[in-house]
C-alpha cells in the first residue's frame, strides 16, 4: 500500500486530497484495499458508477464494444449511439427529445449554461448557496464553496447565489436578464439538503413566468 501511495503522491497533480487508503479491487458495493481490508463503497465514483464493481454483464458489454469500435466522434453517425439516443428520449419527460452526450457532470453543466444563454438570449445565471456543480470555469462559477473558487477569480460574470429552498429569495433574484436557474434536487457536498416539493414547483413556475430555464 505504501508503494502505491508514494507513487501517486510523486506523480499525480495533487489536485485532490486523499485518504491514506489504496483501493485495489471491488465486487458489487464492496471494495478491498491493498492490505485486504473490506469497505462499503458509498461514493460510486461520485455517483457516476453506481451499478457496482465487477458486474459481468457490464464488463462484457464494454469489452464487446471496445473490440468492435473503441470510439466514434459525433462528426459521423453511429448505430449504437443512435439507439442510445432513441432510448434516452423515450425515458425523459415529454418534450425532452434531444440529447447532449458528454463525459462528466461538469461538462453537462457547461453545456446547460451555454444552451440556456443561446435559447433565451440572456446572460444571468442564478445558483444557490452550498450548491456544487463542478470545477470547470462555468460550472465553478455556479458552485458556492469559496475555497474552490477563490484561486481562479475572476470567474464567469453575472452569476448570483441565493438561499436554497427559499422562494422569496428566488423571486427577488430571477429577472428579465436571467437565462437560467441551476439547483441540485439534493445538495450533496453542501451537506445533503433536499429541495422541498413546494420549492421545486414554485421555482419552475417562476422560471416559466419570467422566461428563464430551470
Amino acid at each position: 500500500m505504501i508503494a502505491t501511495i508514494d507513487l501517486e503522491n510523486t506523480y499525480s497533480s495533487g489536485v485532490y486530497s486523499k485518504r491514506p487508503v489504496a483501493i485495489v479491487r471491488g465486487c458489487g458495493a464492496s471494495l478491498w484495499d491493498a492490505e485486504g481490508r473490506e469497505y462499503i463503497d458509498c461514493a460510486a465514483g461520485h455517483g457516476v458508477a453506481n451499478v457496482g464493481h465487477g458486474r459481468l454483464e457490464v464488463a462484457s458489454a464494454i469489452a464487446a464494444q471496445a473490440q468492435r469500435l473503441i470510439t466514434c466522434p459525433e462528426i459521423v453517425y453511429n448505430d449504437v449511439r443512435a439507439r442510445l439516443l432513441e432510448r434516452l428520449a423515450h425515458l425523459t419527460p415529454e418534450g425532452l427529445t434531444h440529447i447532449f452526450l458528454c463525459n462528466s457532470g461538469a461538462e453537462a453543466v457547461e453545456g446547460a449554461l451555454k444552451f440556456a444563454r443561446i435559447a433565451t438570449g440572456r446572460s444571468g445565471i442564478v445558483a444557490t448557496l452550498r450548491g456544487f456543480h463542478g470545477r470547470t470555469m462555468g460550472a465553478l462559477s455556479t458552485t458556492w464553496e469559496p475555497h474552490y473558487r477563490e484561486s481562479f477569480a475572476p470567474l464567469v460574470p453575472e452569476v448570483s447565489h441565493i438561499r436554497y429552498n427559499d422562494l422569496e429569495a428566488a423571486e427577488a433574484a430571477i429577472n428579465e436578464q436571467t437565462a437560467a436557474v441551476i439547483i441540485e434536487l439534493v445538495q450533496g457536498e453542501g451537506g445533503v439538503h433536499m429541495a422541498s416539493e413546494e420549492y421545486v414547483q414554485g421555482l419552475a413556475a417562476l422560471c416559466r413566468e419570467r422566461g428563464a430555464l430551470l
